[in-house]
């Protein structure tokens, strides 16, 4: 099991790392009325005059007591805050996976039941240029045409699902758009191939042969072991995607856990980072680890140890 190695290691990287941050966040909280002294006082009385080690550990004991403890700047509860703002990111990017993945395995069979055919060079033609594309460049298009000249989606702003679900929707489609496109490409690209030599393997020659329904052979045979490649992938994107989300964040204004890790990363709010990091970190097992069974039931031949 590696999965708290994994995250103590990144917690420790990233507990180091905020601290060669130049500045003092007690002078960030003092503001106009920081003096040497003031400064000197407050980091004492915060802790962060102690030795690295014994900060980390102080923090680490407090996670394993379900504590990820306070803002340094303002006191909110971690937890409180993270609650605040993940939510919004993880919609974003589990819309992003969605478009993905609807768009990605539809084109990508579409193309290889049709190989050489006009729909193939256009799937071809439009998953090349996608993945070309930086997501928060498509974001920007998709701002000046949907929403500012065509007024079809909100410019900026973030309404809760448990306010307005309609408006909520309204609010992360395009987001979800700009960060699944080009995710799809790779994936349309990648199930185009596995099914183009599914096809041509010999059980669905013999399927064929044997009469079976057009329907049954690619749905029930064939797509099952053509999703392979795009579903061991999703993890790998998934992944890319969240990080991407941060920025895309930024186009459409959105309350995430982009803009709160970047201005505690700026502020040295330690607390927040450490948070955040450790949450993104838990997210992203997660969700590989929903992959890995899902890998598992598309192949009858992995076993999960």
């Amino acid at each position: 099991m590696t999965t708290i190695p994994i995250l103590i290691s990144l917690s420790l990287l990233v507990f180091f790392l905020i601290h060669l941050v130049p500045g003092s966040i007690a002078a960030v909280i003092l503001d106009q009325d920081a003096t040497p002294e003031r400064i000197e006082a407050l980091e004492t009385e915060l802790g962060l005059n102690d030795p690295l080690v014994q900060q980390y550990t102080r923090w680490f004991t407090g996670v394993l007591q379900g504590d990820l403890g306070a803002s340094l700047i303002n006191g909110q509860p971690v937890l409180e805050a993270l609650g605040e703002r993940i939510a919004v990111t993880i919609y974003i990017a589990l819309g992003g996976m969605i478009v993905a993945v609807l768009l990605g395995v539809s084109t990508g069979i579409l193309a290889a039941l049709y190989p050489h055919s006009w729909l193939d060079r256009g799937v071809t033609i439009i998953t090349g240029f996608s993945s070309a594309l930086p997501s928060y460049f498509i974001a920007m298009l998709l701002v000046i045409v949907f929403a500012v000249q065509r007024d079809w989606f909100p410019t900026v702003g973030y309404t809760p699902p448990h306010e307005n679900l309609g408006e909520w929707l309204q609010s992360i489609t395009l987001p979800s758009i700009a960060l699944g496109l080009p995710s799809a490409a790779l994936i349309s690209r990648q199930t185009r191939s596995a099914m183009l030599g599914v096809m041509q393997s010999a059980y669905i020659r013999a399927a064929y042969a044997s009469g079976l329904p057009v329907g049954t052979i690619i749905f029930s045979h064939a797509m099952p072991n053509a999703l392979i490649p795009g579903v061991t992938s999703i993890g790998h994107r998934f992944s890319i995607t969240l990080g991407i989300a941060f920025v895309v964040e930024q186009v459409f204004a959105l309350p995430g856990l982009g803009s709160l890790l970047a201005r505690a990363v700026l502020n040295q709010d330690i607390t927040i980072v450490q948070g955040g990091v450790l949450a993104i970190g838990i997210i992203i097992i997660i969700v590989n680890t929903l992959v890995d069974l899902s890998y598992a039931q598309l192949n009858p031949k992995v076993r999960l140890g």
